[in-house]
C-alpha cells in the first residue's frame, strides 16, 4: 500500500501530514510533541485505548521516536504536524476522556450517535471525509516501475495516500468517498442509508429522525434514476 505514512511521522521531502487525520497541510498547521500525543493516548479509557485508531496512533508515536533517534536528534525534539481543525478538536477536549477525529467519525458512521453527547457537526463530517478520500501523486518509482511493466510512457498516477484510510473496510471507504463527493446537505441520508444497509434493512429503528432521513435517501435514489 503506497500511503503518506512518512510524511506523519517525520514530512516527507518536507511535506507532512496532520497527525490526526492524515491531511496534507502546506501551511496553517500546528506543531504538537510526540510526548503531548501519547498523554492524550494515556488519558483514554480502556476501551478506546484499545481501539484500531489508537494502537496505530500508538504505532506512528513509536516510528517518530526511532525515526529521530536514527538521525542522532535530540528525542525531546521529536515532533508531529496537526491541522488547525484537529489541533482545536484536541485542545477543546485535552480535560475530557478524549476521543480523536477520526474514533468520533468512525463511531458515527457505524452507530448514529455521537460518543459524548453533542451532535456530530456534519462540517467535521465533511472535512474528514474529503481527508481520507483526498488523491495524490504515486511516487515516482512507483509510476517508473508501472510505465516499464506495460512499456508505457511515463504518466502520473494518482492514489488515496491518506495512511488512516486503511483503517476502514471497503463499504466505509465507499462511504466516505460518496460524501467527500457531495455536498453537506445530503451527509444525513447517505448515513442514514448506510446504517440501515448495515443493519439489513430492519423495520425496528431507534428513532423517527433516522427514519425520515431513509426516506429522503429512498426518495434522491428516485431522482437520480
Amino acid at each position: 500500500m503506497h500511503c503518506n505514512w512518512l510524511a506523519i511521522v517525520r514530512g516527507d521531502g518536507g511535506l507532512r501530514a496532520c497527525v490526526f487525520c492524515g491531511q496534507h497541510k502546506r501551511e496553517h498547521c500546528k506543531i504538537v510533541t510526540v510526548a503531548s500525543v501519547e498523554k492524550l493516548l494515556a488519558a483514554q479509557c480502556d476501551a478506546w485505548q484499545n481501539d484500531i485508531f489508537a494502537r496505530t496512533l500508538q504505532n506512528v508515536c513509536k516510528s517518530a521516536r526511532d525515526s529521530h533517534e536514527c538521525c542522532d536528534m535530540d528525542e525531546t525534539e521529536a515532533n508531529f504536524s496537526a491541522c488547525l481543525c484537529c489541533h482545536h478538536w484536541v485542545a477543546r477536549r485535552k480535560k475530557k476522556n478524549i476521543i480523536f477525529p477520526l474514533q468520533a467519525l468512525s463511531w458515527y458512521v457505524n452507530t448514529l450517535r455521537p460518543v459524548q453527547g453533542k451532535n456530530m457537526d456534519h462540517r467535521v463530517v465533511l472535512r474528514l471525509c474529503q481527508a481520507l478520500s483526498a488523491q495524490g501523486p504515486l511516487p515516482f518509482s512507483i509510476n517508473m516501475q508501472a510505465s516499464t511493466q506495460s512499456h508505457q510512457e511515463i504518466s502520473p498516477r494518482v492514489a488515496c495516500l491518506n495512511h488512516y484510510r486503511c483503517l476502514f473496510n471497503s463499504t466505509q471507504k465507499n462511504l466516505l468517498d460518496e460524501i467527500a463527493s457531495n455536498s453537506i446537505q445530503s451527509i444525513g441520508w447517505r448515513l442514514a442509508k448506510f446504517y440501515h444497509k448495515q443493519n439489513a434493512f430492519t423495520m425496528f429503528l431507534p428513532n423517527s429522525s433516522l427514519v425520515e432521513k431513509i426516506r429522503k435517501s429512498t426518495s434522491a435514489l428516485h431522482d437520480d434514476m
